[in-house]
């Protein structure tokens, strides 16, 4: 039988059973069983056979049930094989992208993506007119540290080639958060290309008068670069206030003249005129509030803002803010504002992270999340690009040359060089436009580490609905020039090393890169590399990662302050199936609550786990070893192999990948009997007939017959819950009876054995009442008519109503009279002695026979 794969079917093939049994509880059928366990097709009981979910050619291409039959006494037909073979039909989809797509870093040159795609469309055509393909090509680049890999001094050093300034540094742009300074030395950030800081809301930093000279914002212009990422955290106070640049006094008094910090899920600008820059009682604008959702997105961004009184712009990720027509009157917001009086003998004091408070001498109004860059362009505002040369990414992706267009073909990208849109008809030139699609990446130490690609193909004819063809996920691994060094050595050099402290804790230890002479953090993950797990483990669900240890090393020693991560990845090899296959994370502990209280976001994908967030490597441990991976069909696989790698922020400290083997324990096959002899014996047959669609001629086979044979066939062993009372061995195996049919039968039995005793006991009471009156012909019939009855009881089934040709007639002799010769009792009376020998049966009939002839007497009045 041949059904269609992603099909769900209401019957594909009934199969019918006829019994040789005329009695109701042997004769008729009672139910169907597939004995076949493990697949996907379920029978009812008139032998309908349907699918319980869709079939997948490439998962199998035919299936073989083991079909049985049982009448109403539960008695089991021999098994008949039923073969439903898997049609394929053919999918429109996107074939030749490979899984993975290797860049070394450094190498300035760009590599093509799809080499070798290849769009199956399944001869779909579109009648009269011409069909439409849109493929778009995306790179997903948000979990690295900024949203993309930037380079702002290449681009402005660009800049400065093609004579829009003299040097780097001509936009007047201050550093005022550098690593290596005297002001920065006790703050938290990590070690990079492209260093990060870290603030917790307590901690901030006083900008030296030599870097920034005390002056009045208000009076010129002025623009602040900045690029942090807001943590998040919820708060009943909404009055908080966290700073990322402040200017206020030295001392006596707290009045803040410029800052720019974060409240409520806002970003405001505060700008206070000076005592001298007009009237002090004019209220002028003072206070700018943009509400945006970048700021509580826990994500990074770009802002730039531009003053020059009155006007005032917001930049973010360069590109302009402008508010929606129905708040462009709200947003921003604009507070107006008295100048601040007179205070002579007083200053300023430029914080970042922070703002001083004057009167307590110490910072205050902290900022919670971290901050790459914060910038200062006095008496200068920046160009739309110079802006842009802080938040164009350094990779990107390369559109096919214009050469390769061909009529009524048309390709689109957006600013940042992230997504690429090919239109057409010819599906042919639309093939050789995504092959010369090409990813590059020109920073000079790029982001180590994975960016994913996705690929969107939708198929359409005019004025008709769209058909979206599967999505293709694939990645880009961005690896150092020197990742290609063996690892074993470094593997060995560092166990040898610390095997007296360390041995008793790690099975495996895992170093990214030999240490060098700046000691460069080391992230190490150890654990098992093997796991053994059983079927019912693996259905209910196994802990993948419960093993595991992850630590940061400065050369020998653990940093409390570098045990933090940026983002982890675990892989899986081959994907997930997600008809049977699932990666979860287990709640049962509580465990859900608390993720909530991280900052890591996890994606689960049927690749693996993505976890993006910059938090503690103790919570990190903590959502990795609730990982709980689950495969309802354990069978299909001997192993899983799961890779994990994770990297501080930035992704420029990366761990080596750590990889953990899950080990299937297959259970033993019981050696099983021939079809045969396992199929207890019955009268049953079994016989198979197609659906409508398609006829094919019956089969039938008969329980009965040892010398069917088949090939290929598994049998499996299928053991139903029962009580001990209600299970019977013989000697041909064993026998499952449901309760129900087995009470019955015992009834049935119970029954008949009290109908022949009350037979019998019927019998021999007329036997003696014949006998007591003398009767010849009354005996001789009841004791014919009991032993019928005694013969009828001891059938168990009764035949079919057919006459047999060789069948004796019995003389019906009720009605004849028999005299006997007087003188012939001694040897009748011998005979019946005799006959005490005999069975019961003959022995009944015998001493009643006599018992009458012995009592007749003579009739002389004839003599």
């Amino acid at each position: 039988m041949r059904v269609d794969e992603g099909r769900l079917y209401q019957e594909i093939i009934r199969v019918e059973a006829t019994d040789k049994d005329c009695t109701p509880l042997f004769g008729d059928v009672c139910k169907y069983e597939i004995l076949t366990s493990d697949q996907p097709f379920t029978i009812d009981n008139e032998g309908s056979i349907r699918n319980t979910e869709p079939l997948s050619h490439k998962i199998s291409h035919n299936h073989i049930l083991s079909v049985v039959a049982y009448d109403c006494a539960m008695k089991q037909s021999a098994p008949v094989m039923v073969n439903i073979r898997v049609r394929r039909v053919c999918e429109a989809h996107v074939m030749g992208v490979a899984e993975r797509i290797d860049y070394v870093a450094n190498s300035m040159e760009s590599v093509s993506l799809f080499p070798k795609i290849h769009l199956e469309l399944c001869d779909m055509q579109c009648k009269g007119e011409d069909m439409v393909i849109q493929s778009s090509v995306s790179l997903k680049t948000k979990h690295i540290s900024f949203g993309c890999d930037r380079d702002a001094s290449q681009c402005l050093r660009r800049l400065s080639e093609n004579g829009a300034q003299r040097d780097s540094d001509a936009s007047g742009l201050v550093d005022l958060l550098q690593k290596n300074t005297d002001w920065t030395k006790d703050l938290t950030y990590d070690e990079g290309a492209e260093a990060i800081f870290h603030f917790d809301g307590s901690s901030g930093a006083i900008v030296p008068k030599n870097v920034v000279q005390p002056q009045d914002f208000a009076a010129h212009q002025f623009s602040i670069v900045t690029m942090f990422r807001h943590n998040s955290i919820v708060s009943t106070d909404k009055h908080t206030k966290e700073h990322i640049v402040c200017s206020a006094d030295d001392h006596k008094m707290n009045r803040h003249h410029m800052a720019l910090f974060v409240r409520n899920c806002r970003l405001i600008l505060l700008l206070r005129k000076d005592f001298n820059d007009g009237d002090l009682n004019i209220f002028s604008p003072a206070e700018w509030r943009w509400k945006i959702p970048q700021v509580c997105d826990n994500e990074w961004h770009h802002y730039t803002i531009n003053v020059d009184l009155p006007k005032v712009d917001l930049y973010i990720d360069g590109v302009r803010f402008e508010s929606n027509v129905e708040d462009r009157h709200s947003n921003p917001e604009v507070i107006d504002d008295w100048p601040l009086h007179a205070a002579h003998g007083i200053n300023t004091t430029l914080a970042i992270g922070a703002c001083y408070q004057g009167s307590e001498n110490r910072l205050k109004h902290g900022f919670s999340g971290d901050i790459a860059e914060i910038k200062l362009s006095t008496r200068k505002v920046l160009t739309p690009n110079q802006i842009r040369c802080g938040t164009d990414c350094a990779e990107k992706l390369l559109p096919p040359a214009d050469h390769y267009l061909e009529p009524e073909q048309q390709i689109q990208s957006n600013t940042q060089m992230n997504k690429i849109i090919i239109e057409g008809s010819n599906k042919t030139n639309i093939e050789q436009l995504l092959q010369q699609i090409q990813y590059i990446n020109s920073k000079e130490s790029p982001t180590i580490g994975r960016r994913n690609i996705q690929v969107m193909t939708t198929v359409s004819c005019p004025n008709k609905k769209a058909i979206r063809l599967p999505t293709i996920d694939t990645y880009i691994m961005v690896s150092s020039a020197n990742s290609n060094l063996s690892g074993g050595s470094l593997l060995s050099s560092a166990s040898s090393s610390s095997s007296s402290s360390s041995s008793g804790l790690y099975n495996k230890i895992l170093v990214d890169k030999p240490l060098a002479t700046d000691q460069k953090p080391q992230i190490v993950i150890s654990g098992n590399s093997n796991h053994l797990v059983s079927y019912p483990d693996i259905k209910e669900g196994v802990k993948i990662l419960a093993q595991i240890n992850i630590s940061v090393y400065t050369g020998k020693d653990i940093r409390p302050e570098l045990q933090k991560l940026d983002s982890c990845n675990v892989n899986v090899f081959p994907s997930l199936n997600p008809d049977h296959e699932e990666i979860t994370i287990d709640d049962k502990d509580g465990a859900d609550e608390s993720l909530f209280k991280f900052d890591i976001k996890t994606q689960i994908s049927k690749e693996g786990v993505e976890m993006i967030g910059y938090d503690t490597i103790e919570n990190y441990q903590h959502v990795l070893k609730s990982l709980v991976y689950i495969n309802k069909k354990p069978a299909y696989y001997l192993n899983r192999v799961f890779k994990l790698t994770c990297s501080q922020v930035d992704d420029h400290f990366r761990s080596a990948e750590y990889t953990l083997t899950l080990t299937v324990l297959h259970p033993k096959q019981q050696p099983t009997s021939s079809i045969a002899s396992a199929a207890p014996s019955s009268n049953v047959l079994l016989a198979i007939s197609t659906a409508p669609s398609e006829q094919h001629p019956a089969v039938a086979v008969d329980s009965h017959d040892n010398g069917n044979q088949y090939a290929h066939v598994m049998l499996h062993s299928h053991d139903v819950q029962e009580s001990q009372s209600k299970v019977r061995s013989s000697g041909l195996g064993h026998e499952k009876l449901a309760s129900s049919h087995s009470t019955m039968l015992i009834v049935v039995i119970c029954a008949s054995f009290v109908l022949l005793i009350c037979g019998v006991g019927i019998a021999r009471l007329r036997n003696s009442s014949a006998a007591m009156a003398g009767g010849s012909s009354g005996g001789h019939g009841g004791a014919a008519s009991g032993g019928t009855f005694a013969r009828n009881l001891t059938d168990k089934h009764l035949p079919c109503p057919k006459v047999a040709p060789d069948q004796q007639l019995d003389w019906d002799d009720s009605a004849l009279t028999i005299t006997i010769n007087p003188m012939q009792h001694d040897t009748l009376s011998d005979e019946s002695s005799e006959s005490d020998n005999s069975d019961s049966e003959d022995e009944e009939v015998l001493n009643g026979r006599y018992k009458n002839v012995s009592q007749l007497e003579w009739d002389n009045s004839t003599m």
